[in-house]
């Protein structure tokens, strides 16, 4: 087995400006070093002290880096690929324009730190921890977050698309400008989020929860839910058209002028929601519960528009 380096060592290997390869790492003590510009490839770092480090530029490519320690470090432009991160921790990092893809690892740490311009494809992370994170202009693509936790984190323009987000938590986040297009939302708590505006498009999930929610204008056209809850959430002029929401409740929920143009919700709730200007054309609500809503401040359903998109030519037989 190879003898771990000390930090001395592993800054004179740095000054020889060469990739560093099957390194061992592990356990050692690296903190504030600077890292910048350097090349990691096959490094064992399994628990090792990164903290406070300088990270600009570097790359790192299958390294381990389990358990290891990058709180309080900063980089800008930082590349990490295949690499394994279970446990490792990032709090209060201050990183920009960074790239991961392909990495791996459960329970990571990152509460606390500003991410900017930061793009992951593919990764894995199961019970991420974001929870007061501030992350900017950053695309999540194809990445399992099973058991995100966001809670009291601020996202700008950041996208996560056809991502796993399975009991996610964003509790009071702050989501200004995001995407979650084509992703799960299984169990997914947006609870008094902040998210006028989001889009939800094409979104999948059994019981997400939107309670108390902030909606306004939200794009959730297409998606299709089992067991959604929007009680007490705005919603107002949120654009559900063509979505799927059996059993959704309502309740209480600011609906006004929303567009639920063929929203497909039998058997949901409207209770003491608030629907005026709502557009239901073509809706499905058979069996809902319209207790106390003020269903007659909905839009007159155009019955013209409505016969035109279900007739059918005379061989394929029209609806009766």
């Amino acid at each position: 087995m190879l003898e771990v380096l000390n930090a001395q060592r592993l800054r004179e290997l740095l000054a020889e400006q060469h990739p560093l390869r099957d390194l061992n790492l592990s356990g050692g003590d690296y903190r504030g070093i600077d890292l910048s510009c350097a090349r990691l490839e096959k490094v064992d770092a399994r628990g090792a002290q990164f903290t406070g480090a300088i990270l600009t530029d570097s790359h790192w490519k299958d390294c381990r880096l389990d358990g290891a320690s990058f709180c309080d470090s900063t980089a800008d432009s930082l590349y990490m690929s295949a690499c394994s991160l279970h446990g490792a921790l990032f709090n209060r990092v201050r990183w920009s324009k960074a790239y991961w893809a392909h990495c791996q690892g459960d329970d990571l740490a990152l509460a606390g730190a500003q991410l900017r311009d930061f793009t992951f494809l593919e990764c894995s992370f199961a019970r991420l921890k974001l929870t007061s994170v501030n992350l900017s202009e950053s695309q999540w693509s194809r990445c399992d977050l099973t058991g995100l936790d966001t809670a009291t984190a601020c996202f700008e323009k950041v996208r996560m698309t056809d991502c796993q987000l399975d009991q996610a938590r964003f509790c009071h986040a702050l989501l200004h400008q995001c995407a979650f297009d084509g992703s799960s939302l299984n169990q997914a708590d947006f609870h008094a989020v902040q998210a006028a505006g989001t889009s939800f498009y094409r979104t999948t999930g059994e019981s997400p929860a939107f309670i108390g929610a902030n909606l306004k204008g939200a794009l959730f056209n297409a998606s299709r839910f089992g067991g959604v809850d929007f009680s007490d959430a705005d919603l107002e002029m949120a654009i559900l058209a063509a979505a799927h929401m059996p059993g959704a409740c309502f309740d209480h929920a600011r609906l006004r002028y929303a567009d639920c143009t063929a929203l497909i919700a039998p058997k949901a709730s409207f209770v003491a929601a608030d629907m005026t200007g709502l557009n239901a054309h073509a809706a499905d609500f058979t069996q809902a519960d319209f207790t106390q809503a003020n269903l007659q401040a909905i839009q007159p359903v155009d019955t013209e528009r409505l016969a035109a998109e279900q007739w059918r030519p005379a061989s394929q037989g029209n609806p009766a």
